[in-house]
């Protein structure tokens, strides 16, 4: 008598789900690099700042804010799979850490204990560097650079500043009038460190009810910009216009050899 075979499917595992916080892709390997910038002494909290959307986007940001947490021994198959990625989460937290630094990080146990760890030990030097962006920002005019470039250095200034110290979180009406206040000032900032060329541009601006935002604002200089371009090139080609309308309101001197008529002579 034959055996009967069981053709019952093998359910899937539950960390098989790409959205369980405990599933790894194949492509999820210890030598990745999530992000391009390595923590030194001075950009912990830009670093961190990238470092915790790299990982929310690979959906391990539970083992950095500790909402991941060992499971019980009795579930061996649950911690054999937490164990790798704890592991993998540290790895990939050392790779974008500079070797000097990352020496004495090898040995954490979680991935959690690392990340605190580091906090403890860096975030500190935050109130120089915000200090420091502050005064730069302060500073900031547009001298000899373009519309353009003068924008994307403030608005790095800015987008640093945000990272470094965030509005405070609020509901309601308060969170927009917070972001309107904020819109303002770097509108005003904006302005400010305008080249004088654009003082009567930027009067107009102030003139708005209600200011518009720096992005509204930045959209309008350049087009003032783009405008002072083209009337430049446009007064540029005033004396050859002018030579040639020249030319053709006397006819008589555009041959060289034209001898004029003596009204005089009959």
């Amino acid at each position: 008598m034959s055996e009967s075979i069981n053709t019952t499917p093998i359910a899937p595992k539950w960390y098989d789900d790409p959205s369980h916080s405990l599933y790894l892709h194949h492509s999820d390997q210890p030598g990745m690099i999530l992000v391009a910038q390595s923590l030194n002494q001075e950009n912990y909290h830009i670093w961190s700042h990238a470092m915790l959307m790299a990982l929310t986007t690979k959906n391990k940001d539970g083992f950095i804010d500790g909402t991941i947490t060992r499971p019980p021994a009795s579930s061996e198959a649950e911690t054999k799979q937490w164990t790798r990625c704890n592991i993998l989460v540290k790895g990939w937290i050392l790779n974008t850490i500079s070797p000097k630094i990352a020496e004495s990080f090898m040995y954490n146990d979680t991935a959690y204990e690392l990340w605190e760890e580091l906090k403890e030990r860096f975030s500190h030097t935050n109130s120089m560097y915000l200090f420091q962006i502050k005064q730069e920002i302060h500073d900031c005019i547009q001298e000899g650079t373009s519309i353009g470039e003068y924008y994307t250095k403030l608005k790095s200034l800015w987008d640093t500043q945000d990272a470094l110290c965030p509005l405070p979180h609020c509901g309601g009406n308060a969170a927009k009038e917070l972001q309107e206040y904020q819109q303002k000032q770097w509108t005003i900032k904006f302005l400010m460190g305008l080249n004088v060329i654009y003082t009567a541009a930027r009067g107009q601006i102030l003139l708005m009810e209600p200011l518009p935002t720096v992005n509204k604002v930045y959209s309008l200089i350049v087009q003032d910009e783009k405008q002072r371009a083209v009337s430049s090139q446009t007064v540029g080609k005033m004396p050859e216009v002018a030579a040639f309308a020249t030319t053709d309101n006397h006819p008589q001197y555009s041959h060289k050899n034209h001898v004029p008529r003596n009204t005089h002579l009959k």
